[in-house]
């Protein structure tokens, strides 16, 4: 019966490991857009920003008929109010417009008597400390006339002259705010990849091969750093990530050797010998995965022949350092051009490597011949297994023509890098050709458990990546395209 992947809200399942690892990976996003945000923000409120700087003066309130200071504190909050309206009268407003040969004056002008005293100070706020200033000159130089009838006996005194504010009242000082807005926008962008990461319908876990995908599970292996050294990492030395590398991780080998004896079995019991391992997209380790699972078996005393079917691609010559000459080359035999040996040995006994280094843009053309079938019949009676490394599938059509002549495939799918759907789909491309579909492996794994333990030391279960050796060109990828190299 054939899966659904389409999920539900109840169905989301979190594996705190992906989640975590696809908000880090894409840190870059996220620190962009936090300081877009910082930066909009800082636009926002520069462009609102309206300076406000205050001129202001003291004065002393008194009785003209009298050298003694005003002595009716209580009249001063009335004395305040008064001289206010003088100043917002239409006299005075004309006087200062002229003044400052505006139209309307673009400030505050507030008037206050200190409590408790008769000291009255004036105020004036304006956009430009030049213009704060005019208004307070223009109002001490004209209040007098303007108030002679209306404040009677009382006389004001200047007791503290104006001066020119150098600096506004209210400081862009934006450096709090700003890191707010980045502190939220980094934690919204966080949120929103890792809601997005939740709702991919991507393998996260080894139980989803079972849940979402019409195909058996052969277990899962475990992630193994390619560079084990500082200096190799930093050397980017090519080699292939092997089980026979005395560093390698016992999660690592263990995988292989679980992956080995379920192969073994299964096709024991439906009588075959031939394999195909594919991948639905580039970089998901599936040379890597042929290379090591034709190591378990040949260890497992079969003799196994290992054929580099990725005509466009091939990868196995690099992954055990081999060198083929031109004899060797499983194209140029396919293409009837010579006729020579094409075992070439390698370190593991009983185990043997079929290809070639050289690359061919008409694999598919070369490939759809009666001799590449009569080629594989020729490996199944010198071997007991033949584990043939084909091209993706998204890519080419290679590993469809491969699966026509063989007995079963073997899809390899990496952790959280394609969409179940579209596995589902290459899955039910191949049984549509009658073609054996053996199981789904899943490849570097990775969970917070296994890290732990590798970093305690107790044992590596980290997968590795099969570096850069070329490209397809640009062939259609689905959905994601990884960072990494190949395992």
């Amino acid at each position: 019966m054939e899966k659904t992947t389409g999920q539900t809200l109840e169905n989301y399942k979190i594996e705190p490991f992906t989640l975590v690892h696809d908000i880090v990976v894409n840190w870059w996003v996220i620190l962009l857009g936090a300081l877009s945000a910082v930066m909009l923000t800082y636009i926002f409120l520069s462009v609102r920003y309206v300076p406000e700087y205050t001129t202001k003066t003291t004065f002393v309130v008194s009785n003209r008929n009298t050298s003694a200071s005003y002595s009716t504190l209580s009249s001063s909050s009335t004395m305040a109010t008064t001289f206010q309206r003088i100043i917002e009268s239409n006299a005075m407003q004309e006087i200062l417009c002229s003044k400052l040969g505006v139209e309307e004056i673009d400030g505050e002008i507030r008037a206050d008597v200190a409590e408790g005293t008769n000291l009255l100070e004036l105020r004036v706020t304006a956009p430009s400390s030049r213009e704060s200033f005019d208004i307070m000159e223009g109002i001490l130089e004209n209040y007098s006339s303007i108030s002679f009838y209306t404040l009677g006996d009382i006389v004001l005194n200047v007791l503290e002259n104006p001066t020119i504010a150098f600096s506004p009242d209210n400081p862009l000082n934006m450096s709090g705010t700003l890191k707010q807005v980045f502190l939220l926008a980094a934690a919204a962008f966080a949120a929103l990849f890792g809601i997005l990461s939740v709702m991919r319908d991507t393998l996260k876990t080894e139980d989803d091969v079972e849940e979402k995908l019409d195909a058996r599970s052969f277990g899962a292996i475990a992630y193994e750093p390619k560079y084990k050294t500082l200096r190799e990492m930093l050397r980017r030395k090519k080699r292939g990530l092997l089980i026979t590398d005395p560093l390698a991780g016992f999660g690592f080998v263990e995988s292989y050797r679980k992956l080995s004896s379920k192969v073994e079995y299964r096709m024991e019991k439906e009588g075959w010998r031939t394999l195909v391992v594919t991948s639905v997209s580039e970089n998901e380790g599936k040379s890597t995965v042929a290379a090591n699972l034709a190591i378990s078996l040949a260890k497992m005393d079969y003799r196994v022949v290992l054929v580099d079917g990725d005509l466009r691609r091939p990868a196995q010559f690099l992954i055990f350092g081999l060198h083929p000459k031109e004899e060797n080359e499983l194209g140029e035999f396919l293409k009837r051009k010579n006729n020579h040996e094409l075992l070439m040995k390698t370190k593991v006994p009983k185990l043997y490597v079929i290809g070639g280094r050289n690359c061919y843009a008409s694999s598919t053309d070369i490939l759809q011949t009666d001799i590449t079938r009569k080629f594989l019949n020729r490996c199944k009676e010198s071997a007991d297994f033949v584990i043939i490394d084909s091209s993706p599938t998204a890519v080419l059509g290679d590993a469809e023509i491969w699966a026509q002549y063989a007995d079963a495939v073997l899809f390899v799918e990496r952790q959280n890098f394609i969409y179940a759907e579209d596995i589902n789909t290459m899955i039910d491309k191949f049984r549509a050709q009658r073609s054996n579909v053996l199981g789904v492996v899943m490849n570097g794994v990775q969970s917070f458990g296994s890290v732990a333990n590798a970093t305690l030391g107790r044992y590596g279960s980290r997968y590795g990546e099969y570096g850069h050796y070329g490209k397809y060109g640009k062939y259609g990828k689905t959905h994601k395209e990884s960072e990494n190299g190949e395992q």
